[in-house]
């Protein structure tokens, strides 16, 4: 695989325009109401008190008892829940889109929702991989991205995992035929999900130099972004042992923190053992995260899942300060959009946690809460 195969489609990309960022008062005010029904501390601290049952009951008595009753139709229990949770997102985006004064915060607001993109298109795949009926997978799609439903719904009755990746026209025909040659190898979607991931992150990041001043937390967030992404890339490679040489060509520029030297030389590292060595060194600002769960890291078993865990909290946590800032800014209305999609997480870690029998510290553990 060569290492410029995730990069050099983006170089023909234009660059954005500028936006331009007004007062946008009628948005801040609807965007305050929906504030106030998100869940706060108190109401998690119930929750982390409940049965199984008890929790899908306050659900129901809850903002998602529409979406919960809609979906009682096909589904019961966990599942109902969780695909529940799904729609319940995808009617609060939609909505956040039609309450947007102009044309440049609508933009703003649909880049951060593309990320749903690249979730569908996973979760299609991995359906198809696992032999899923296309109802279920149909059930679990939030449309709320660059691409509709329809788009979806064409891409689930694909017959192959290879037809579905031919399908994806925003990729290259060398990242197309790259992916498909390491699927038919490997029957893994890895190299798949990476690229959906890096066409993504790369080309937020081009759209986030043409963001004002007023945007820079959105541009610092999706930059971060970049960084976890990479890092856990990178942990997962290395697991895997993969050629030093080869890493480089998965891994996503423009991150904030971790650059391209660096990120070379962490590629080189030996091992994977010494790899988490060298991530609690940096100076980054990660490093702190990574001292702080050296200790969990099962080094006979190579398992690398509470690193990950930890790395999606710690920037979570980040983005839930947004929610914090000017209050008549774009950050309140992304800080929104941040705590909505914090907080359908948040549930699904309780549920799970309660449905796997957890430990309620665990369980907590795992959480973002804002203050």
């Amino acid at each position: 695989m060569s290492a410029t195969m995730l990069n050099g489609v983006f170089e023909k990309n234009s660059r954005p325009r500028k936006l331009r960022l007004a007062q946008a008062p009628y948005t801040y005010a609807r965007i305050s109401v929906m504030k106030s029904k998100l869940l706060r501390k108190d109401d998690y601290n119930k929750l982390m008190k409940m049965k199984l049952n008890d929790i899908l009951k306050f659900l129901q008595e809850s903002d998602y008892r529409k979406e919960i009753d809609e979906m009682t139709v096909n589904y019961s229990g966990i599942e109902l829940v969780e695909l529940a949770l799904n729609k319940n997102l995808v009617k609060t985006f939609q909505k956040l889109k039609r309450i947007a004064e102009y044309e440049d915060l609508r933009l703003i607001m649909e880049k951060y929702m593309e990320m749903a993109d690249v979730w569908n298109i996973k979760t299609i795949l991995r359906g198809k991989l696992i032999g899923e009926k296309e109802e279920r997978i149909k059930d679990l799609m939030m449309p709320i991205g660059k691409f509709n439903e329809r788009f979806f719904d064409e891409l689930i009755k694909k017959d192959s995992i290879e037809d579905i990746i031919r399908s994806l026209k925003f990729l290259s025909k060398e990242q197309i035929n790259d992916a498909m040659n390491m699927f038919r190898d490997t029957k893994s979607l890895f190299a798949i999900e990476n690229m959906l991931d890096n066409n993504y992150y790369s080309n937020s990041a081009i759209f986030a130099e043409s963001i004002p001043r007023q945007g820079a937390n959105f541009m610092e967030f999706i930059k971060g972004s970049i960084d976890i992404t990479n890092i856990k890339t990178l942990l997962r490679l290395k697991k895997e042992n993969m050629d030093k040489e080869d890493i480089e060509g998965f891994l996503i520029m423009n991150g904030a923190r971790i650059h391209k030297s660096m990120l070379s030389r962490l590629a080189r590292a030996e091992s994977l053992d010494s790899l988490i060595a060298m991530l609690q060194k940096i100076d980054t600002g990660y490093g702190r995260s990574f001292r702080e769960i050296y200790d969990s890291y099962d080094r006979p078993k190579k398992d690398i899942t509470r690193i990950e865990l930890k790395l999606n909290k710690f920037l979570l946590d980040r983005a839930i300060l947004l929610l914090h800032m000017h209050p008549l800014s774009i950050d309140v209305i992304l800080g929104y959009m941040f705590a909505k999609d914090i907080e359908i997480k948040n549930l699904r870690t309780i549920i799970k946690g309660r449905q796997l029998g957890l430990k309620d510290e665990f369980i907590e553990s795992e959480l973002v809460i804002s203050g």
